[in-house]
């Protein structure tokens, strides 16, 4: 089988929000071993599956939704392709789509101040948090609070475009 692979979602299949195990998908009713539990809808769903989520059928089908928020971007294509095409990522509060060049960046996961230190990105990522996110955490509470799945939960996003790193913080 082809493995499906989503614009703003490149890593899905090393990333939490994917389960695996059999199950029956409620969408196309096929036998799956990798699916998502985390829909938007008014039906109670606990399977569909990637390609089910990748041709926009289960949005179709039960109305859904797989991303809570995003920032807006101009293109309702776009938007389309995310709320409705794209799985969403695990977080405390739901998850929260960054933008950037009008376009949603590519989620890439969970991260802590040790990931972006080691990634040599913290210094750009956090002075773009504190520009867009002025009343968000500080600086320094950053530095001492962020961990990857932790009470205070870096998601780190890249821009499809330019190459900028950008940083959604969530706690519990």
């Amino acid at each position: 089988m082809k493995r499906i692979k989503f614009k703003y979602h490149p890593n899905i299949n090393t990333d939490e929000i994917l389960k695996h195990g059999k199950a029956i998908c409620n969408c196309c009713g096929k036998e799956v071993t990798k699916y998502i539990e985390n829909v938007y809808a008014e039906d109670d769903l606990d399977c569909i599956c990637l390609e089910c989520i990748h041709n926009g059928k289960a949005a179709e089908k039960f109305d859904a939704s797989f991303v809570q928020d995003a920032e807006h971007v101009s293109d309702p294509q776009k938007t389309e392709e995310l709320f409705q095409r794209t799985p969403g990522y695990m977080s405390w509060q739901g998850e929260f789509w960054l933008s950037c060049c009008d376009d949603y960046c590519e989620y890439l996961g969970p991260v802590g101040i040790k990931e972006l230190d080691e990634l040599g990105i913290k210094d750009q990522v956090l002075n773009d948090y504190i520009e867009h996110w002025p009343d968000g955490y500080s600086i320094e509470d950053i530095n001492e609070y962020l961990t990857k799945n932790g009470s205070v939960t870096g998601y780190l996003f890249r821009c499809l475009h330019c190459g900028k790193y950008r940083l959604h913080i969530d706690s519990d």
